[in-house]
């Protein structure tokens, strides 16, 4: 705040008064939204004073804390994480409900990769000399190693550029359902049986969906 207020200083003046080397900014703590806060700019001379929060916001939340949702999701990190970080760089704490972030990002990242995969299985057409009848890859993979993993997903993609034409996430587990506080939500588990099996599930369930999604 301090450098800020020396660089307003020596470029600007209040608007009101006139007055040069007059302007003082301040954090109106009280109305803190996580990382975004509210600036107030005030004229040491006259007393008048403007204020704005210091981040844009998208569909009701503010962009800085998305933003510090998302790269701490990135990184494998979650809310204990983010407090750590913002306690270190002397930054205000991240938002209260910092796990609702996670569903903005999931609708986000939803609505990219549909159309990135999307664009790759058009692509993939029109290298096939616009052939839909194409070829694909697939390959399992799980969150840890020996089959016994409780999530796994399933991709397809193109044997000639290697992207992604589509996937198929599986659980077997669904944390919401163990909390009994979430009474009203989308079940997350899919999935029962062996963990092996969910290779050969998801590749089933890519098929199954690729000539309706696709036409291919």
């Amino acid at each position: 705040m301090n450098i800020i207020s020396q660089l307003l200083n020596n470029i600007a003046k209040c608007k009101f008064c006139n007055q040069l080397d007059s302007l003082v900014i301040s954090e109106d703590s009280g109305s803190r939204r996580g990382l975004c806060v509210n600036l107030v700019l005030q004229c040491i001379y006259c007393g008048q004073a403007t204020s704005a929060m210091s981040s844009d916001m998208t569909n009701g939340f503010d962009d800085i804390n998305i933003r510090l949702a998302y790269g701490m999701r990135c990184i494998g990190k979650g809310n204990s994480a983010a407090k750590t970080f913002c306690a270190v760089m002397n930054l205000p704490p991240p938002p209260a409900k910092f796990e609702r972030y996670n569903d903005i990002l999931l609708r986000s990242l939803i609505k990219v990769s549909r159309e990135s995969m999307r664009n790759a299985v058009e692509d993939t057409v029109k290298n096939n000399n616009s052939n839909r009848d194409i070829t694909a890859a697939f390959d399992g993979s799980w969150q840890k190693r020996g089959l016994t993993s409780l999530n796994g997903v399933v991709s397809a993609t193109c044997l000639e550029t290697g992207k992604v034409l589509d996937f198929e996430c599986l659980s077997k587990y669904c944390f919401k359902c163990k909390n009994r506080n979430n009474k009203d939500h989308t079940c997350e588990k899919n999935f029962e049986g062996f963990s092996g099996g969910m290779e050969s599930d998801g590749i089933l369930k890519i098929f199954q969906r690729s000539e309706r999604l696709n036409n291919v």
